[in-house]
């Protein structure tokens, strides 16, 4: 058999992968969601950090699991940041951890989102609109405003 048959027989008879195609779309498609995932899951991460440096509980994806009453593999599915929360399992993590994560002063028209300077936050494309407000490590989205502050990782929509 020469070279080239052998070639042409294994271009036919390989499997073609475009798994990741599909994996890059969907995190160009959900890139929101997935970016206020990630900041939640990095304050959950560097708090059961913290409590175990501080002999605190929960200081581990199980016990975390068994404060939030869901299984440790529902857990372990958050800490990838890569899960879509609802407002439930939000306030669920905000009970078990002691922490904000969901400001909810509704006198103001602005819900916040707060995540500590653990999560570094890129600038978004200028034409992606975002509602979305760096400032001093607190993430801010605003129902109500409507603007684009020039600032360098100060974001407002």
């Amino acid at each position: 058999m020469s070279v080239d048959k052998i070639k042409n027989r294994l271009k036919q008879n390989s499997i073609k992968d475009t798994s990741w195609i599909e994996r890059a779309k969907f995190r160009k498609e959900n890139k929101e969601w997935l970016d206020v995932s990630f900041s939640i899951a990095v304050k959950m991460m560097s708090l059961l950090s913290e409590n175990k440096k501080n002999n605190a509980y929960p200081s581990s994806q199980k016990e975390l699991s068994e404060k939030m009453n869901c299984s440790a593999q529902y857990v372990s599915k958050l800490l990838k940041g890569e899960e879509k929360l609802n407002i439930e399992t939000i306030l669920k993590i905000q009970k078990s951890l002691k922490i904000n994560i969901i400001n909810n002063n509704f006198n103001s028209k602005k819900v916040e989102i707060i995540a500590q300077k653990d999560a570094i936050y890129k600038t978004p494309k200028a034409s992606v609109v975002k509602n979305y407000r760096n400032l001093n490590g607190v993430i801010s989205y605003n129902f109500s405003e409507n603007r684009k502050i020039s600032n360098h990782n100060v974001y407002s929509a």
